[in-house]
């Protein structure tokens, strides 16, 4: 039994059993299909050489190293082609042109002496002899090796290759270092040279670098995984060298075969215990970020509102893993999107950045639900996260019962090292914990609002039932007033009729008899007003039955009726107002509410258009300030929408997120302003109408309000847009 060719045997085997598993790892990867082709090579080269080592006929020893000598040929022209597949160089046709050579050689070399002039016998087996050609063989593996060489270290600092490129740029060098030693096969062949042909060993090595590139790229670090080839090369020596040695030597082959049993049976154990010891020294940083990422997701649960949260955990995360930068979305329920709402890192960093929950962004990393490496994604998706920033390495989506509600955007480490196997899956607990940490923070904000509505509605439950108590007393004064008008309004008409001559007679008495009409006639307009107003409070204040209140009414009534309280309140003749406002004017909702929201816009413009006028006087500007309110009613897509805008004062950039809310003002003492006006304004269109009303407004130069409300019964789906 040959035992010299039990080695190439088993290695020719088990590359090719490695080439097909790579390759069916993406068959569509063509740098996974150049190593295919490697493997392939290698295969065709060592198999049947180590069939050469196998027979006693010199004659078929001859035609298997023919038959190998195409995997001879193929190998470096794989070599590079992986090469340049790799960097993306576009060498097709030299590619091309090698496989060619390599395939005419093999044939020349198949039937004739030129390049195998014959076998030899040698210690190990029969052996080929080199022909007169040869040499062109070990020239053009030299040549190929090298310049595969020359392009990978020009590319070693390239600035365009991310820090996982750059680690298989390594990888790669390291590999073919080694490969390049195994040229001492090819010196082997000349007649004078017999040393044993190992190259197939150094192949050995340069392969299960190249796989560990290949198929776990970014799983672990380039030392961590030289680290692991070295032990297994260490003990494959060990187990496999040491037997043949003792076989050789005391020509005890039974011996030495029931030692390679043993050895072979033991060595997994000892290399596995090596392999952990390795990994604990090697990685002794990693793993100390990654006891800090695991404690840091615990102390994610003590935090109770959503922007703390995210500025603590891109922090940890910036601080503990060190990478280049980090992002969190966190989705928004009531934008429905992804906001950003942390980053650290980069000063290109943009917080605008926003994603819909169904993007193909959020429905990729719904489907992969773990962490994932940025390079494992399509060319489109890569195009979509290339917003956020353009060296992105890691995704971590955080998932929760089937529901994406956040996700990790991380670069590079600073450090050049890549996400390993380990990290990934810290930071898939770190996914977890981050996920119940959001849900936990958005419970308590709903919870808080809950709050905050049953305490609104306790208040303003207190208001309707004031309202209704005032408005009954305000009611029985204006009863006594229209009582007292009528009265008047009797007595003076009895006095003219029973005095027409006098009466017509005297001019004074005339106009003063006419002037008290008028009088209680415009007193008895002002008492029915104010009961219309009073009537309006009390409906809004009867929220129960606001269902009962919808109908269709005229938009332009509700503006004048609104001038007119306006007129009195602050007593004025005239208000600078321009309508456009069609002829066909009816819209749907709850009139008296409709009314209140807006008598309080026009209420608003109007102070500030009085303040704007007041501080340019103060300021002593004359600019020819023409004050003007304007309202607009128009329909667009079944929708209403209704724009108050003025030229006044302005809302101060600081003030703009305050308006709508309760007991805020910017009125001084001297005013009316309450600071519920606007409150009360949303909630009746956004609650009550299920409308939408946002404003737009820059200081010195007025403000607008945009009311959008819909123009049917159909109140189910709330408005989420305001048309324009």
């Amino acid at each position: 039994m040959n035992y010299y060719a039990l080695l190439p045997t088993i290695t020719s085997v088990l590359f090719l059993f490695l080439g097909f598993f790579v390759f069916f790892k993406n068959k569509k990867a063509n740098i996974n299909r150049a190593y295919l082709i490697i493997c392939l090579a290698v295969f065709f080269w060592l198999f049947p050489f180590s069939l050469m080592y196998w027979t006693a006929d010199p004659k078929k020893a001859y035609i298997f190293a023919k038959i190998g000598f195409l995997g001879v040929l193929i190998l470096p022209v794989g070599i590079f082609h992986m090469i340049v597949t790799f960097l993306k160089h576009k060498y097709e046709k030299i590619v091309k042109i090698l496989y060619a050579f390599s395939t005419g050689a093999w044939v020349i070399g198949f039937f004739t002496n030129y390049f195998y002039s014959g076998i030899k016998i040698c210690f190990w087996g029969f052996y080929p002899k080199a022909g007169n050609l040869y040499f062109l063989i070990l020239v053009q593996f030299t040549v190929v090796i090298a310049i595969a060489m020359i392009l990978l270290l020009k590319n070693l600092n390239n600035p365009k290759f991310s820090a996982i490129k750059q680690q298989q740029l390594k990888y790669l060098l390291v590999a073919f270092s080694i490969a390049f030693l195994g040229s001492g096969d090819y010196i082997t062949k000349f007649n004078s040279i017999e040393i044993y042909p190992f190259g197939y060993i150094l192949t050995l090595i340069f392969l299960a670098i190249i796989s560990l590139s290949i198929v776990k790229t970014n799983l672990m670090d380039i030392k961590l995984a030289l680290t692991q080839t070295g032990i297994f090369i260490v003990l494959y020596a060990l187990i496999l060298g040491v037997p043949f040695y003792l076989g050789f030597v005391t020509n005890q082959w039974i011996i030495s075969s029931i030692m390679l049993f043993v050895l072979s049976t033991i060595g997994p154990i000892f290399f596995r215990y090596l392999q952990k010891k390795a990994e604990k020294i090697l990685l002794a940083e990693q793993n100390a970020y990654q006891q800090l990422l695991v404690q840091a997701s615990k102390g994610m649960m003590e935090q109770q509102q959503l922007p703390k949260l995210a500025q603590l955990t891109v922090r940890i995360i910036k601080r503990s893993v060190k990478v280049n930068f980090v992002y969190l979305f966190i989705f928004d329920q009531e934008k429905n999107k992804f906001i950003c709402l942390g980053a650290r890192g980069d000063a290109n960093k943009n917080l605008d950045i926003t994603f819909l929950d169904d993007s193909k962004i959020c429905q990729y990393m719904k489907f992969m639900r773990n962490p994932f490496l940025f390079l494992s994604m399509t060319k489109e998706l890569k195009e979509l996260f290339s917003e956020i920033h353009n060296d992105i390495n890691l995704i971590v989506p955080s998932m929760l019962r089937d529901k994406l509600i956040a996700f990790l955007v991380l670069g590079e480490k600073t450090n050049k090292t890549v996400y390993s196997s380990q990290d990934i899956e810290v930071f898939k607990t770190l996914s977890n914990q981050a996920g119940l940490a959001v849900e936990n923070c958005n419970f308590l904000a709903e919870t808080q609002k809950q709050q905050k509505r049953l305490f609104d509605a306790e208040k303003l439950a207190s208001i309707g039932g004031m309202a209704d108590g005032m408005a009954h007393q305000i009611k029985n004064r204006l009863n006594v007033f229209l009582m007292g008008q009528t009265s008047i309004d009797f007595e003076i008409r009895d006095f003219e009729g029973e005095n027409k001559e006098f009466v017509e007679n005297n001019p004074k008495v005339k106009n003063m008899v006419e002037e008290i009409k008028e009088i209680i006639a415009k007193m008895t307009e002002n008492v029915k007003k104010t009961d219309t107003i009073l009537k309006g409070i009390l409906s809004f204040a009867k929220t129960t039955e606001r269902d009962t209140y919808f109908g269709y009414f005229a938009f332009k009534e509700i503006v004048d009726q609104s001038m007119d309280l306006m007129k009195v309140k602050h007593g004025i003749e005239n208000i600078p107002m321009v309508l456009e406002i069609p002829e066909e004017d009816k819209i749907y909702g709850v009139k008296s509410q409709i009314q209140e929201v807006i008598y309080n816009c026009l209420d608003n413009a109007y102070e500030a258009i009085v303040e704007m006028e007041q501080l340019n006087r103060l300021e002593n500007i004359k600019n020819n300030f023409k004050p003007e309110i304007k309202v607009s009613l128009k329909f667009i897509e079944g929708l209403v929408n209704i724009e108050i805008a003025d030229n006044g004062i302005g809302i101060k950039k600081e003030n703009e997120a305050k308006i709508f809310s309760a007991f805020f003002t910017t009125k001084p003492s001297s005013k009316s302003g309450s600071g519920i006006g606007a409150y009360v304004t949303k909630r009746m269109i956004e609650e009550n109408h299920n409308g939408k009303i946002i404003f737009k407004t820059k200081y010195r130069h007025g403000s607008s309000f945009l009311i959008t409300l819909p123009m049917s019964k159909n109140l189910a789906e709330p408005i989420d847009k305001v048309v324009c």
